[in-house]
């Protein structure tokens, strides 16, 4: 965590005073750990992460290494990890009102921008949601494969911070899980929208916490998830 010695991500651009107003009300604070955890994997698709595509984030190749770390921690305690991507359009209703005009690229329109980041690619029998909207809840059945599980809380990780992964912690939050976001493993294509996402996670919807946290928590919690599916 943050702690008051501890300059966070977010203080160059979040003022003091707006900080103080926060704390005052008494925002922020820790969610904390539950005891079962699943980590989910927003949008680490080619399109979120080559840098040949339009969406990349400048930070995104360097994140999906981060999140490797996660993952590879899961997996071996066996904790579920679940995935997102998305897919091309097949008519203005079902892209929907996005305010961008590169979804109607070619480029978008194939199959391999949609493709995990080979780096952190999914396992045979991991989920692989795919979403249209910001949330990774909005219209899938992600929350009924975190009850099915029984888990109680939700490490998400992934791009982009200020857009989808911000909405999912929203929704992840108002699902009552215990939503925790680490720190390096997410990203966003400005510097600016990303530090005041996790402000406003921190201040309201969850924990934004360092990777080593996280990792460290992971070894030395293991719990029983991988049987719930037996």
């Amino acid at each position: 965590m943050f702690g008051v010695e501890q300059m966070a991500i977010w203080d160059d651009v979040v003022g003091v005073e707006e900080r103080q107003a926060y704390e005052k009300a008494g925002w922020g604070g820790t969610v904390g750990f539950g005891s079962r955890p699943a980590l989910l994997v927003v949008d680490m698709y080619r399109a979120f992460v080559d840098p040949d595509y339009p969406y990349s984030s400048p930070d995104a190749p360097a994140t999906a290494a981060q999140i490797r770390l996660a993952i590879d921690a899961f997996r071996r305690h066996g904790h579920p990890v679940i995935f997102t991507t998305a897919k091309a359009a097949a008519n203005p209703a079902d892209r929907g009102r996005w305010k961008s005009t590169a979804l109607k690229s070619d480029q978008m329109a194939h199959p391999e921008a949609y493709e995990i980041w080979p780096d952190i690619a999914p396992k045979q029998g991991e989920v692989v949601i795919v979403k249209t909207y910001p949330s990774a809840f909005f219209g899938t059945t992600l929350s009924s494969q975190l009850i099915y599980d029984s888990i109680d809380t939700l490490i998400v990780t992934g791009t982009v911070t200020s857009g989808c992964v911000r909405a999912t912690c929203l929704d992840g939050f108002n699902y009552n899980f215990r939503v925790i976001v680490p720190q390096e493993c997410v990203c966003d294509r400005g510097p600016t929208s990303h530090k005041v996402a996790l402000f406003e996670i921190q201040m309201k919807y969850g924990d934004v916490v360092m990777l080593e946290e996280l990792l460290d928590h992971i070894e030395q919690h293991r719990s029983s998830t991988s049987e719930v599916r037996g």
